[in-house]
């Protein structure tokens, strides 16, 4: 079986409880690659003439189709040209009977700069029957500083809030094995949904410059499809890390005073009005643009699900949440849900006021007006019809909550079903109490770390090129030649200085001119394209587009590899 087959077998599985009739062993398939690839109707059907857009193949979807990503770069239309453009990957918009997912073995990378890479379903165009899988999504927070995220906080920009994958409004869709980070707002999140499950995937790096209040993973406003009254929500075995607010709530539709917390009469603090933060109290400032604390952001989060989806349960099983902002887990205005399984630990990354921080960081500026709530690992608030199995937890301190049940006013609801939790640090308190047993060794919650850290990932892969490593077509610049040994490591410096420079590659190369050993630095250009354009795929294997070289080496960022296809070098070629 292809591995093609393989793959379409195992998201029949996916689909099998999809409303669709459609048979996907048999339905069409579409490529797309971003390398290779032509956006041209007769395109599209083979791996030989595949789309080359994400955005163009959805557009041409026929029903029943599986649409593969093949290895490559893929980013939004007006990419890094706009902080303020609404292009996506792809919308979703009226999308159904499809599955998107990567082609064979490969690892797409998608990188917007946007409202997000999948976004889109309404009410009136829903999102159904619908599968996406197998990609890498990458937003642009790591090229963002706090300080401009701070002075657009009031401005909406899309650059400022995009979101991985965000579904407004459908049902039956599949979300599985994405890895989803640097979104500044949520990695993966679907409201008015039913029949959605988010599985498998690696959701980190988010929700750092949003002012919307985002979480990692949501479920919101979920909408029953149907009567059913089982299990039709779930989201389950994510990794799911280091997604933090950075950036105080900000809200431009509520008058100033409107507080949806706290039961205080705003109207009644005429400092409110003219936005001072002295004089006005904090609940009544949340959400404005006087708001100088953060108390919003989690890892896995369902919220306000209570008023609206009134048949059905969901299912929080299987996830390992940690270092998010608030907690790591929240089933927040939400009946009927099933919460086993979890681990959860050292999440309460926005600082508490009485706790000072050993490594002081720009953006807690904007957490300074208010500690945090004392919360950073399993919370119920206003939840009712609740099971808890078998879910670890490690709260940040001693004195912040492990498991806690909130609730408006009254007594909290009991927990209707559970056992086997355990809280390995923090204070517990859910109703009836035996449900969670307190204990002193930490790694019964935290796993344990590996011997050394895991390498950070590099910024620039050697490619194999023999004795052609300079790409003579690619527009570059000579730079310094240096000793290796008595200068210092002569690639390292090289790349110091490309990322000083117009640079996405660079070569080493000995240089004749002095004649004693020294390596030359070659830097290739980010800013001009190859010419002719043949020398933009495979350089080192197309004719032409190289010269020859004396102990050289060649060095390229992995996104530019992905781009212009740079292969090492056939040496039966």
């Amino acid at each position: 079986m292809s591995e093609s087959r393989r793959k379409l077998r195992q998201l029949q599985e996916i689909t099998s409880s999809f409303t669709s009739t459609c048979d996907w062993e048999n339905g069409s398939m579409a490529y797309v690659n971003s390398g290779t690839g032509s956006d041209r109707s007769d395109y599209g059907s083979t791996t030989s003439q595949p789309y080359k857009s994400i955005k163009y193949a959805v557009s041409q979807r026929e029903p029943c189709q599986t649409i593969y990503i093949m290895e490559g770069l893929y980013k939004n239309t007006y990419f890094g040209q706009s902080y303020n453009h609404q292009n996506t990957i792809s919308s979703m918009n009226g999308v159904s009977d499809l599955i998107i997912t990567n082609y064979e073995n490969d690892q797409p990378v998608i990188m917007f700069d946007g409202p997000g890479a999948f976004v889109g379903g309404s009410t009136s165009s829903p999102t159904t029957n619908v599968a996406i899988s197998g990609f890498e999504i990458i937003g642009p927070n790591y090229d963002i500083a706090y300080e401009d995220a701070a002075a657009n906080r009031l401005t909406d920009r899309s650059y400022y809030k995009g979101r991985g994958v965000a579904i407004w409004a459908g049902h039956h869709i599949h979300i599985s094995d994405l890895i989803v980070h640097g979104c500044p707002g949520s990695g993966i999140r679907v409201n008015k949904g039913d029949y959605v499950t988010i599985t498998n995937c690696h959701v980190y790096d988010n929700t750092w410059w949003s002012p919307r209040a985002e979480s990692a993973i949501v479920l919101a406003v979920s909408e029953p499809a149907d009567e059913q009254t089982g299990t039709k929500m779930y989201l389950t075995n994510n990794i799911v890390h280091d997604n933090v607010n950075k950036i105080p709530y900000y809200n431009p539709n509520y008058a100033w005073d409107y507080s949806p917390i706290g039961g205080l009469d705003c109207a009644s603090y005429p400092d409110c009005e003219t936005g001072l933060v002295s004089g006005c109290p904090w609940q009544c400032r949340y959400g404005k643009a006087s708001q100088d604390y953060i108390i919003d952001g989690s890892g896995v989060y369902v919220t306000r699900n209570s008023d609206t989806y009134t048949n059905g349960w969901m299912e929080l099983t299987g996830n390992t949440c940690y270092k998010n902002g608030i907690n790591g887990l929240v089933v927040h205005r939400t009946h009927r849900c099933t919460v086993r399984q979890n681990t959860i630990y050292d999440n309460g990354v926005i600082p508490r006021l009485d706790r000072p921080e050993d490594v002081i960081e720009d953006w807690h500026v904007g957490a300074s007006g208010k500690s945090r709530q004392p919360y950073s690992g399993l919370t119920l608030n206003n939840a009712e019809d609740v099971k808890l199995w078998s879910n670890v937890v490690a709260a940040r301190y001693d004195d912040d909550y492990a498991f806690v049940q909130e609730v408006d006013s009254g007594e909290a609801a009991a927990v209707i079903a559970g056992g086997n939790n355990k809280a390995c640090r923090g204070v517990v308190d859910i109703n009836p109490t035996n449900f969670v047993q307190t204990v002193e060794n930490l790694s019964i919650c935290i796993p344990e770390a590996p011997s050394s850290p895991p390498s950070p990932a590099p910024k620039y892969v050697e490619v194999f090129c023999g004795d052609e490593c300079h790409l003579i077509q690619w527009p570059y610049d000579m730079g310094p030649s240096y000793m290796p040994g008595s200068d210092g490591d002569v690639e390292q410096i090289c790349a110091d200085l490309c990322d000083e420079r117009d640079c996405r590659a660079y070569s080493t190369q000995y240089d004749y001119r002095k004649n004693d050993g020294s390596r030359w630095c070659f830097f290739y250009k980010e800013t001009a394209e190859p010419s002719p354009v043949s020398c933009a795929s495979d350089p080192f294997n197309v004719g032409g587009c190289t010269y020859l070289t004396k102990e050289g080496r060649f060095f390229i960022r992995p996104e530019d590899r992905i781009q212009y296809n740079v292969l090492d070098i056939d040496p039966s070629s």
